[in-house]
């Protein structure tokens, strides 16, 4: 809702699918959790790894390392699709088809994995090479100047990032006229538009994981529809993972922020996956099993969009009493989340070009469903 030229109220509504937890009632956990992945069209290696998670801790368990592996190289394999797909999807528009043939190979290379459940070492090095055929090669992100040096370059990635980022010089790291010449004047189009939205990031984190269980064990699907932790509704996903990271730090917490963070994540994906095979990394900040009481668990999986978390409560008999589960989303789309803080007194009028900056911002929050944006004036509401 506008007023004075400024955004003065968010409505958001979603239509939310239900839950599982009649279908899971009364059932084999591990017939549950074999049926997970299945219902679910995005993040279904996540949604079946946080599955996996809650059920351990509810019975006690502690997974073994091998198979926290797997999981966590199918989450970080996923999670590469998904922010690639997400971003080029937003910035693209009609020339995402050059893109296609692309995603096609590195989703493809993301299929390949070997009898341990960890992607081949080859199909690792083919994500690699897709991430550079696309134009982001190894340490272009690293920092400041890797970031000005490939934002002003011929990559791909860098021309559809240009849209929405500051140009060198607006950050003070410009190299002379040279760096608005020909072919890149869409570093200095929109400066404006890379810090659209900037909020300051409240980080959900494992922290709150014992309290988001508790919650969800006491109010089940009306706390996943609407979670709030004692009136505090933080932001999940890459920017909220990334706050700390330098060169977000440099680049805002705007629309450009937000899109660079996914891109940051991505490129760091390969690395990752190298030293899951080689059994040299801790995957406690993407998985997390945490145990709320005698047959009570909650799994926590970082995926594409955020913090997913899953609660499992088991009966006398070892079977599911209850099941719940609290999508990234939730938290992001909430009416005092995020979106809505980076929105309100942002100065908008009801044009069809401030309609598409908010679409463009609400896209870069990446919701898993469709959706639309509207904006009116307060007087004519």
């Amino acid at each position: 809702m506008l007023a004075h030229g400024r955004v003065g109220r968010v409505d958001i509504s979603a239509r939310r699918p239900l839950g599982i937890g009649r279908l899971a009632q009364g059932r084999s956990g591990d017939d549950v959790i074999a049926l997970v992945p299945r219902l679910f069209a995005l993040c279904a290696s996540a949604q079946g790894a946080a599955a996996t998670l809650a059920l351990a801790a509810a019975r006690g368990e502690t997974l073994p390392p091998d198979v926290l592996a797997a999981h966590a190289s199918a989450v970080f394999t996923e999670r590469l699709i998904e922010l690639l797909r997400g971003t080029i999807t937003s910035l693209a528009g009609e020339v995402f088809p050059t893109f296609a043939p692309q995603l096609r190979e590195l989703i493809n290379a993301a299929r390949r994995c070997d009898d341990r459940g960890l992607l081949e070492a080859n199909a690792i090095d083919m994500l690699a090479r897709g991430l550079d055929v696309l134009g982001l090669p190894e340490h272009s992100l690293d920092d400041a100047p890797s970031y000005s040096s490939w934002l002003t370059s011929a990559s791909p990635l860098a021309t559809l990032h240009r849209a929405c980022a500051p140009s060198p010089r607006a950050r003070g790291e410009g190299r002379g006229e040279g760096a608005c010449s020909q072919g890149r004047a869409l570093a200095c189009s929109t400066p404006a538009d890379s810090d659209f939205g900037a909020v300051a990031i409240d980080p959900l984190t494992a922290a709150d994981d014992a309290s988001i269980g508790h919650a969800l064990l006491r109010h089940g699907a009306s706390f996943a529809a609407r979670p709030d932790l004692s009136g505090r509704v933080p932001e999940t996903g890459s920017l909220a993972r990334l706050a700390d990271h330098p060169l977000i730090r440099s680049a805002g917490t705007g629309l450009a922020g937000r899109l660079l963070a996914r891109l940051i994540e991505a490129r760091a994906t390969p690395q990752r996956l190298a030293t899951l095979r080689r059994g040299e990394t801790d995957v406690a900040d993407v998985l997390q099993a945490t145990r709320l009481g005698d047959g009570v668990g909650l799994g926590a999986v970082e995926c594409a969009r955020g913090r997913l978390h899953h609660l499992i409560a088991l009966d006398s008999t070892g079977c599911i009493a209850r099941y719940e589960i609290l999508a990234p989303t939730e938290w992001n789309f909430h009416p005092q989340g995020p979106l809505a803080r980076a929105l309100i007194g942002a100065p908008l009028g009801a044009r069809e070009a401030d309609r598409h900056r908010v679409a463009r911002l609400v896209a870069a929050f990446d919701p898993c469903v469709g959706f639309d944006v509207q904006l009116r004036e307060a007087a004519d509401a």
